[in-house]
Formats: structure tokens, C-alpha cells, sequence
């Protein structure tokens, strides 16, 4: 197991200084609006995934201290106690990550601190568009299968080279000379998502009918052309079409994860509150392939756990959290009754203050 035994920052929004030594299994955040609460949770998504996920510019999050701001996590791993180190900043000269000391890549740490969210506007997973959920597909597709990264890479390169040449008006041989990278990585890509997504299913169906309670939830994937050809034929037979969209128009870059109960798409369907419990179906279903793959749990980030759940809701959903094996940080007005009991730490948020409560 990786958790997080402590977590610093500085000159995070209305934090001037942020210090926190959490709870191995489960941490309980509280405090009114506007007191920091998901503000911490950013700063540890941020150390795990080299963003936020609230804001597309990171000098938002600097505070008053001027233009910068910084963080700081220290992760143990296994009974031996393995440690690392991990570092976040930003100035207005970028963006800076460290481990152990040194300078890193946003896939570097991320492979080091595996994070995922659970939040109130996790809908977007349900409701927005497929790139929402091929970014969820690709997260985990990425801890599991180590070749990913780089056959994505690959084709996200060939991909914007066909798509210069289609746009320059370049020769059919111009633009075909991208094809057969494409058609290679692609498969590759697809692959190892289709693997994915059958062992989501798995997961995902009985999360859903144990915290919905409602049955034949499914899961299909679509790769972003027709499986009855090869990607390479169809780049082949749809040039003329690529030419005028100016863009490659079949590939994974267009594949698609679609969610359903029984026979009628999800979408449209189900309340907020509910469209929240499948959100955490789909990030639980995924931690759990991660922890069947041998690889440490993922620590879930949890913000408003109360926020459109009714209280039967909210008690599914805390047994469920109660048995997760990883480190959980959850922010709420209050502590919730559903987490009365267990093992916990909990901590009091107020006007960018944290402090710790007995």
C-alpha cells in the first residue's frame, strides 16, 4: 500500500501555510463553505496528476505571497516503509515537479502517486462529452499496462504530423506516409483499452447494483472506427473525406466508452445524486484493477460527500469506502453519520486554517 504520511504547502489560494499528517486508511476534512476544504484535496491531486482540477491556469491557485505558490508530499510504501518525496510548484517562469529531489515528469509522478477523484461535478463522466471518458479510460489503461504511454505517444505524434500535412494540402503519398504509425500504435492503443474496459465491466456492474441498486448496468466500448475493417484500410479508404475536414477523422482519437442500463443509455436518465454513485462505481471499479494487477491502491479523493446524496445514499456509499484497502481523504460540512465508526483521523477547516480534531 502507498499512502500519504505527510502533505505541505505553501501559498495555496487562501492557504498561506498548509501542513497535514493524515490517517493511513481514512481522512475526514470538515468546514463550512468557502474554508479550504476542496482546496486541499487540489493540492494533493495536483502532486498525483501535474494538474488541477479546477482551474486550467495554475497561477490561479497562487495566494497572497506573491506570484508562486508550492507543495510538498511524502509517500511511504509497504511495510518496509520505502519512502518517497514528491514536489509540486509553480512561478511565473512554468511549472516545476520533483522526485526525490530531482527534476521530473508529470508521468513520474504520477506512476509514484496513483490519485483519483470523486466530486460534484463528477457528471461530466456521465453527461460530457467521450473525452472525459476516454481521459478516465486512459489514467488506468496507463498504471496497468506500461507499453500504453508510449504506443499513446506514438500516435498521438503520427496523428498531428497527418493532420499538418492534410491541413498544407500536402500529396496522398504526403499525408499516407503517417498511415501505417497510426494504424500500428493505434492498435495498439485500442488493445490495450479494450482489455480495460472488460475488466471494468466486472467491476463496475455489481458496484452499480450494490450502490444503485438498479441492475444491467453495462459498459461498451467503441474504438473510433468500424471493427469490421482495419484502421490502416480505412485511413486509406477515407483520405478524400480526411481532405476535406482537414482532419483525421477515424481513430482511438475519436474512441468512445458508453455507459447503459439494460437497453437505454444513462445519459439523461438518472438524477445528480445518482449520476454521483456511478461516478464512484466507474473509480472504484477502476482502483480495484489497479489492486488485482498487484500494484498499490490508489488513493481516492472524495469533495462534498454529502452533496446530492439522500441519506440511504450516503450509507451505501460509506460501506462501500469503509472497505476499500487504500487512503481515502473525504470533505464534508460535518462529519457524516455514515462514518461514525472505524479508525479515522479528522481535521477542521476554517478560513485557509487546518487544524486537527480529537
Amino acid at each position: 500500500m502507498t499512502r500519504i504520511a505527510r502533505f505541505k504547502g505553501e501559498n495555496l489560494r487562501l492557504y498561506s501555510k498548509l501542513e497535514l499528517t493524515p490517517h493511513e486508511r481514512l481522512n475526514l476534512i470538515v468546514g463550512s463553505n468557502a474554508a479550504g476544504k476542496t482546496t486541499l484535496l487540489e493540492g494533493l491531486y495536483i502532486l498525483g496528476r501535474a494538474r488541477s482540477f479546477r482551474a486550467t491556469d495554475l497561477g490561479e491557485l497562487a495566494g497572497d505571497e506573491g506570484r508562486w505558490w508550492h507543495l510538498f508530499a511524502e509517500l511511504v510504501t509497504g511495510d518496509a516503509g520505502w519512502s518517497d518525496k514528491l514536489g509540486a510548484g509553480w512561478s511565473p517562469e512554468g511549472q516545476q515537479l520533483r522526485l526525490n529531489g530531482q527534476r521530473a515528469k508529470s508521468s513520474e509522478l504520477a506512476r509514484k502517486l496513483p490519485i483519483q477523484l470523486i466530486d460534484p461535478v463528477g457528471h461530466r463522466l456521465v453527461e460530457d462529452g467521450p473525452g472525459y471518458r476516454r481521459s478516465y479510460l486512459d489514467w488506468g489503461v496507463f498504471h496497468v499496462e506500461h507499453h500504453f504511454f508510449g504506443a499513446w505517444q506514438r500516435y498521438q505524434r503520427a496523428l498531428k504530423q497527418r493532420n499538418q500535412a492534410l491541413r498544407l494540402g500536402l500529396s496522398d503519398a504526403g499525408v499516407s506516409a503517417w498511415d501505417s504509425e497510426l494504424a500500428e500504435s493505434g492498435g495498439l492503443v485500442t488493445e490495450a483499452r479494450k482489455r480495460h474496459v472488460q475488466a471494468l465491466a466486472q467491476n463496475f456492474e455489481p458496484l452499480v447494483e450494490e450502490l444503485l441498486q438498479l441492475p444491467q448496468a453495462r459498459l461498451e466500448f467503441q474504438p473510433g472506427w468500424s471493427e469490421q475493417r482495419e484502421l490502416l484500410t480505412v485511413l486509406k479508404e477515407q483520405l478524400l473525406q480526411h481532405r476535406r475536414l482537414g482532419v483525421t477523422s477515424q481513430g482511438p482519437q475519436r474512441a468512445e466508452l458508453k455507459l447503459s442500463l439494460g437497453s437505454q443509455k444513462l445519459r439523461g436518465r438518472v438524477s445528480r445524486g445518482q449520476q454521483k454513485l456511478l461516478v464512484a462505481a466507474l473509480v472504484l471499479a477502476q482502483c480495484q484493477i489497479l489492486t488485482d494487477a498487484g500494484l498499490p491502491p490508489p488513493v481516492i479523493l472524495v469533495d462534498d460527500f454529502g452533496a446530492e446524496l439522500s441519506a440511504e445514499y450516503q450509507s451505501r456509499l460509506a460501506a462501500v469506502l469503509n472497505r476499500y484497502p487504500g487512503q481515502l481523504f473525504i470533505t464534508a460540512f460535518e462529519r457524516p453519520n455514515a462514518f461514525e465508526n472505524g479508525s479515522m483521523s479528522m481535521f477542521h477547516v476554517e478560513h485557509g486554517y487546518l487544524t486537527a480534531v480529537n
